[in-house]
């Protein structure tokens, strides 16, 4: 792949089937797909929303995609999937349960506990019964039990405590004798390993135009810790392009891959505008200019959920 980034527009299990087919896989997954509904009437349903699979058929539908994803994905690569729980008649639904199960069987290997992201912002909310919501999981599925996986890219700076505690002398045993002898514990210079929490804001710049995006910083911490610069990053579910951005910001190559017109002029004027200027986000006072429709989500019958 010589351009800095791809953006296909069309079907994306059939895309990814022709990428299969030519050979042009990739090196990492990161995405969030549409979410589940409560309604039978789904996929461009008067209620005006495409896209919405509903909450009983999530996992078979998506399953077919998680095939060719599969297909795709390079040994040892990593396929980070942003998903959440549904609350249904008041309880948890299973479908993720019954999603990771399929996808077992399928060949994939559920690598590590889901990754937290912690929202430091929440949406409003109105529940009688639970806590309100401030996070979301990531899940780590690979086609290896050993995939890439770049912990150095997202150590985390010692503690002051970690610091003074490692410069005092520990018991340690001497494996020949199993006497105890006394030494300092030797810390990494790059700082601690990165834990299984990521914190950042939800998404709330208005220039980026769709209504469900996650904030860049998620996409950008996921893209450091599963790839290395030079690899190929794929978004099946591109939206907004925010995976575009960071695999950009990161010296990564991206393809993404939506069904709506306007997410694929969108990305590819916001990641032509990063290249340029560095800023992920176009300015609002941009937007007009660029010629991007500032309304288009804003119009019943165009939500999709897509990053």
């Amino acid at each position: 792949m010589d351009e800095k980034y791809k953006l296909y527009l069309g079907d994306t299990k059939k895309i990814v089937a022709e990428m299969v087919e030519r050979e042009d896989l990739v090196d990492m997954i990161f995405t969030s797909p549409p979410y589940f509904a409560f309604r039978k009437n789904y996929s461009g349903n008067d209620d005006g929303e495409v896209g919405a699979v509903h909450v009983d058929d999530y996992a078979d539908w998506f399953l077919e995609f998680t095939e060719q994803f599969l297909k795709v994905l390079k040994p040892n690569g990593s396929f980070f999937l942003n998903i959440n729980e549904k609350i249904d008649k008041g309880e948890i639904h299973p479908v993720l349960d019954e999603l990771k199960y399929k996808m077992r069987l399928q060949g994939w290997k559920l690598v590590a506990k889901p990754y937290i992201w912690y929202k430091k912002q929440s949406m409003p909310t109105n529940c009688k019964y639970r806590a309100i919501d401030r996070y979301e999981y990531v899940y780590h599925f690979s086609n290896s039990n050993k995939p890439k996986f770049r912990a150095d890219n997202c150590r985390i700076p010692h503690s002051e405590s970690t610091i003074k505690r490692a410069k005092t002398p520990v018991p340690t045993i001497n494996s020949r004798d199993g006497v105890y002898e006394y030494g300092e514990l030797k810390l990494n210079k790059k700082g601690s390993l990165p834990h299984n929490v990521v914190i950042t804001a939800a998404e709330s710049n208005p220039s980026v135009l769709h209504p469900a995006p996650f904030h860049v910083e998620l996409a950008d911490w996921f893209v450091r810790i599963g790839s290395d610069e030079g690899d190929i990053v794929l978004d099946p579910f591109a939206g907004s392009s925010t995976t575009g951005v960071a695999s950009l910001k990161n010296n990564r190559k991206f393809i993404g891959i939506d069904m709506v017109d306007f997410n694929i002029e969108f990305g590819t004027k916001r990641m032509d505008y990063f290249l340029k200027t560095g800023n992920p986000y176009i300015p609002k006072k941009e937007l007009i200019p660029l010629g991007i429709d500032v309304n288009y989500y804003k119009v019943k019958g165009k939500h999709v959920n897509n990053p």
